[in-house]
């Protein structure tokens, strides 16, 4: 039996989605998950029910993908603190940095940071990414 989820794609007794979407994609969003588990279980086919394995493997997934995703916030988080900290760290160094394809040369008067939090260094007035340093003096 066929069933049709919340999302309006067909689904397999077993749970697999017919549409073309990855597994990751499937279990990126948890609530979207538990809907569609419960419509599975609420439209299987009462001759051939839904193996309970393949409901615990489904949902040790869904616990795999909300860990990568928690590790992965917590990465960037911190790789941001330490773009931060490398950033301030420069303040009064003078540092040679390739911007628009000019090569930038003096000292660092301040770290700004953008609208996304990476921070970026002002010399001689122009505004100079973290990433296009190439040369750091004292």
């Amino acid at each position: 039996m066929t069933a049709i989820n919340p999302t309006g794609t067909a689904t397999s007794p077993t749970g697999a989605n017919s549409s073309s979407g990855t597994a990751a994609s499937q279990f990126s969003n948890p609530q979207m998950f538990l809907q569609l588990l419960v419509a599975e279980l609420q439209n299987q086919d009462p001759t051939s029910p839904t193996d309970p394995s393949t409901i615990m493997q489904q949902t040790s997934e869904l616990s795999q993908v909300e860990a990568v995703n928690t590790m992965t916030t917590a990465i960037t988080g911190e790789q941001t603190a330490s773009q931060q900290n490398e950033a301030s760290g420069l303040i009064g160094k003078t540092i040679t940095a390739t911007v628009s394809g000019s090569t930038l040369t003096g000292p660092v008067s301040e770290v700004q940071l953008d609208s996304s939090g990476t921070p970026t260094l002002l010399v001689n007035g122009t505004t100079v990414p973290l990433s296009a340093l190439t040369a750091i003096t004292t």
